[in-house]
């Protein structure tokens, strides 16, 4: 990084090679190079990275702060496998928690920015319908969906809230991502129709009428992603 112009006694470093280890292996495990429930070897994965294993293992812990890696005493670091039903139960549990919380306190805070984020993704969503089928638009697709409900919980102006459902939705990404899509297309226009409803609430200044669309939304989304739980299922490919 470029120190020139800096206030005098300020330090800038470079970003860490953990930082960077960071970034490249979540990465591989969001575009699927590195699969659920693969076996991490520290020793292969640092002399592909270039780099020794002290900031590999900084990363790995990192990861497995978020969901995406897990450690075993006897076997090491592994990435972390798709939830299963039960799993899946409490992390949409949960998820109901932060996004109704979100939604009553952010339909009264509501700003212009908000809204325009919850457009901009919902309207984005609407237009992936149209595109091909694969990884890329599958996750082109949720990055949208997952930037529209982080914006609704961001609108409750709770930074930890915030921090903790950023977390969530990494989670769940590498779930929806982790099989294979069974239609020819992208994202369901029921998705969208229960985005739009959020929205209006959110327009309405109306906390009930915002809380009842997310709670409705997310119960919906429990049903369209239940065959993913199912042992050998696959991931509805419509919104949550």
């Amino acid at each position: 990084m470029a120190t020139r112009n800096a206030a005098p006694g300020l330090r800038l470093v470079k970003t860490s090679l953990a930082e960077q280890a960071y970034e490249e292996l979540k990465r591989q495990i969001l575009e699927q190079r590195l699969r659920p429930g693969q076996r991490l070897n520290i020793d292969a994965l640092s002399r592909e990275c270039g780099i020794s294993s002290s900031p590999l293992r900084e990363a790995l812990v990192r990861l497995g702060s978020e969901g995406l890696v897990l450690f075993e005493a006897n076997t090491g670091f592994r990435v972390a496998p798709v939830p299963d039903e039960a799993q899946m139960k409490h992390l949409l549990e949960y998820r109901t928690v932060l996004e109704a919380h979100g939604a009553r306190a952010g339909a009264v805070l509501a700003n212009e920015d908000t809204l325009a984020a919850m457009r901009k993704a919902t309207e984005g969503m609407a237009a992936m319908r149209a595109k091909g089928v694969g990884l890329r638009q599958y996750r082109a697709y949720f990055e949208l969906e997952q930037a529209f409900h982080q914006a609704l919980v961001d609108s409750a102006a709770n930074p930890v809230i915030s921090a903790a459902y950023r977390e969530l939705q990494l989670v769940l990404l590498v779930a929806r991502l982790s099989v294979v899509p069974d239609s020819n297309n992208v994202g369901s226009d029921v998705a969208v129709a229960e985005h739009r409803a959020i929205i209006a609430a959110f327009e309405a200044r109306d906390p009930d009428a915002a809380e009842a669309a997310v709670r409705g939304h997310i119960g919906a989304a429990r049903l369209r992603m239940q065959p993913a739980a199912a042992p050998g299922g696959r991931v509805a490919n419509e919104g949550s």
